[in-house]
């Protein structure tokens, strides 16, 4: 026998019922390449904007739907994540209390097959051998659209009679429990859906829609005629002898008491008892919503056997009253249409451009420079849409042209150019090399060569090499060098020494003109990892990012033969931190960018606040006293940050150089700037 599958929905909308809303839609796909399909969505949005731009990420999901030319289901998870990627842009630039996420519930129906997917929040249940079953996703599945890692879940249903899948808004639950809700649908959904609307109106917002299959013993079609055969028509059929024809104009008898009774319709009856002559139960409230038939499109009932042809006569009367009709509405539509889509285009910028002066005077009057950048991109992004709208508005022109002005002052990008290069190393230094720290003293640079396991020391004044420092393998003092892994300057520029760090936690001092020689350095074996090590006033400090410490060691009669103490109260979170420079405050960068300021052991904060963007894969930070300034190295975005002392944006340092940057370095008078750049080393002048 063939089947059928039905498609019921209402939404509640405060107190009004209808078939459907902005968060509640339905698109039909139809082409002459494939069967019908039918796309159900259904938003569960959150946040300050939620009903307008959930509304408009069901409509944008739809369309895209429509409009994709391949698979069904590539088709829906394309839409899906072409409109994540648009919310999530939107959230990026929008101040926090009009930031919007939304769950999405979207159902793919196609003959017996359904489609489900589902992204965020949302109810979903799927009733199976008379078992109603909440169907549960994947932890991915749980970030709606508009959140960052959004990973829909995707599964495929092929109904049976009697099966059915439901949808709706979260709030059901807060009204009607799982056993409860299998009650109602053991009883059928027409039965069902009229108490659930009793149950949810007073509900400011609520939405549901449910996929039934059913058999179903429509006739088969009458065989088309062959050529030159007439097709035979059957007599009308007498009416039914349950229900006579009424008695003539003038001949009604009056009613009698039992003529009182109050009788529903056939199709009513049919539906309530089975029985067309019983009488309608009214001893309780009835709702009577569109059932399954009307509540979805007038596409269905779908059936996955034969349907019947419509047909009808060209030249019938009343037909050509409805088309005489149609032609009017449709000239009429013609001469009006455009004035009120120009009506239509003219309040819509003029609120666009009301918002943007809006969001521009705020930014005016912000002195918080994060929340000042919010209110300018939102001010060009609301300027940019009126201009797409009408492209000649000068106001909008206007608009735009402000906040660009103003959030390129707020990015303070300076662009410094080709820079000199001192030296590349590839054409002075036999072997491979990969340079991974870098450090100035005087007019001496220093490098750790991690390729070739070597320390080199390079003039600045005569753009050459001096001398390999340090090299694996060798010994110096009867002690076996290891691989260096970290230097650091300290002391004065002309009275000072070299440490350099081996893999094995080996401490050596190299003076100017003199080899490297051990220097004590005390329990090592304490440190849970090494992420960097620095100087200042004679003390040394090494990161430990898994001991979640940074240990300071003060300076003994012979080098570092003392205990080391925690730098830093308590358990800071240091696991990703792989930057680490001290000026008596201590700040430690991250690998996610973040950057930690402790002045006297506590954490003061360090925001970058006004940044146009965050840190990139940030592979160094340095601190210039001269300046009184923070020298972030942001190697993924290919430039360098500056901040102030308490973390606040100064500006940033970009040059077509910078596609390999490595590490950085500011002379003691900051005002030479020094550049890794691959195995080059490049050098600018300060700009301020």
């Amino acid at each position: 026998m063939p089947l059928q599958t039905w498609v019921a929905r209402f939404v509640v909308d405060h107190g009004q019922v209808t078939e459907e809303g902005g968060l509640l839609r339905a698109f039909l796909r139809r082409r002459l390449d494939e069967g019908d399909v039918d796309l159900y969505i259904l938003a569960e949005p959150k946040g300050g904007k939620a009903q307008d731009l959930g509304s408009q990420a069901v409509e944008n999901i739809g369309r895209l739907f429509l409009d994709d030319r391949f698979s069904l289901t590539g088709g829906l998870l394309r839409a899906l994540h072409s409109t994540h990627q648009t919310l999530l842009d939107w959230n990026r630039r929008s101040v926090p209390g009009d930031q919007v996420s939304s769950g999405i519930t979207a159902a793919l129906v196609s003959g017996t097959t359904v489609f489900l997917c589902q992204a965020g929040p949302g109810l979903a249940f799927v009733k199976r051998a008379g078992s109603l079953d909440q169907l549960q996703v994947e932890p991915a599945a749980l970030v709606p659209i508009g959140e960052p890692e959004f990973e829909p879940d995707l599964r495929r249903f092929e109904l049976q009679p009697g099966e059915l899948i439901l949808v709706a808004s979260e709030s059901l639950l807060s009204i009607v429990d799982l056993e409860l809700l299998e009650n109602l649908f053991s009883r059928g959904t027409d039965a069902a859906l009229p108490e659930l609307y009793l149950l949810t109106r007073d509900l400011p917002s609520f939405q549901l829609f449910v996929v039934t299959c059913r058999e179903t013993n429509l006739p088969a079609p009458e065989p088309f005629p062959s050529d030159g055969e007439t097709p035979q028509l059957e007599p009308e059929s007498p009416p039914s002898p349950a229900y006579p024809k009424p008695p003539a104009p003038g001949n009604t008898p009056p009613p009698t008491p039992e003529d009182r009774t109050l009788t529903s319709p056939p199709d009513r009856a049919a539906e309530t008892s089975g029985d067309p002559t019983l009488p309608l139960d009214i001893s309780r409230t009835v709702v009577r919503l569109r059932g399954e038939q009307s509540l979805g499109h007038a596409r269905y009932p779908r059936s996955t056997g034969p349907s019947r042809a419509l047909s009808f006569g060209l030249f019938h009367p009343p037909l050509l009253v409805i088309l005489g009709i149609l032609a009017l509405i449709l000239i009429l539509g013609v001469l009006t249409v455009p004035d009120l889509i120009r009506e239509s285009r003219g309040e819509r910028v003029n609120d666009l451009l009301q918002q943007a002066q809006i969001q521009l005077n705020a930014a005016i009057v912000e002195t918080d420079t994060a929340r000042q950048r919010q209110y300018l991109d939102e001010a060009s992004s609301l300027a940019a849409e009126a201009l797409r709208i009408e492209p000649e508005n000068q106001i909008a022109a206007g608009l735009r042209a402000q906040a660009t002005s103003r959030l390129e002052t707020m990015n303070a990008v300076f662009d410094l150019g080709p820079l000199t290069t001192i030296i590349t190393l590839s054409g002075q230094i036999t072997g491979e090399v990969s340079i991974e720290r870098f450090t100035i003293a005087g007019d001496t640079a220093y490098l750790l060569d991690s390729k070739g396991g070597r320390v080199i020391a390079i003039s600045l004044a005569s753009q050459s090499p001096i001398a390999i420092l340090y090299q694996q393998g060798e010994t110096y003092g009867e002690i076996p060098a290891q691989t260096p892994i970290f230097i650091a300057w300290d002391g004065g520029e002309d009275d000072g020494r070299l440490l350099i760090l081996d893999s094995e936690r080996k401490l050596f001092a190299s003076r100017p003109g003199s080899p490297p020689e051990p220097v004590p350095l005390r329990r090592t074996n304490t440190w849970t990892s090494v992420a960097a090590m620095t100087t200042f006033d004679g003390n040394l400090y090494v990161l430990d990012p898994l001991g979640n410490q940074v240990h300071r060691y003060f300076p003994a009669s012979s080098g570092f033969d003392s205990e080391p103490g925690p730098a830093l109260p308590g358990q800071p979170d240091l696991e990703d931190a792989v930057g680490l420079a001290v000026n008596g405050d201590i700040f430690i960068l991250r690998r996610d960018g973040q950057i930690l300021h402790f002045q006297a052991g506590v954490d003061l904060g360090f925001s970058l606040a006004g940044i146009d963007r965050p840190l990139k894969g940030p592979a160094g930070i340095s601190v210039v006293p001269a300046s009184a300034e923070v020298y972030i190295t942001d190697a993924g975005n290919k430039r360098i940050v500056v901040a102030t002392l308490d973390g606040v944006f100064r500006r940033q340092l970009v040059s077509t150089d910078f596609t390999d940057l490595r590490a950085i370095a500011v002379d003691s008078s900051g005002t030479q700037l020094y550049v890794i750049a691959g195995d080059a080393i490049l050098t600018t002048a300060i700009v301020r």
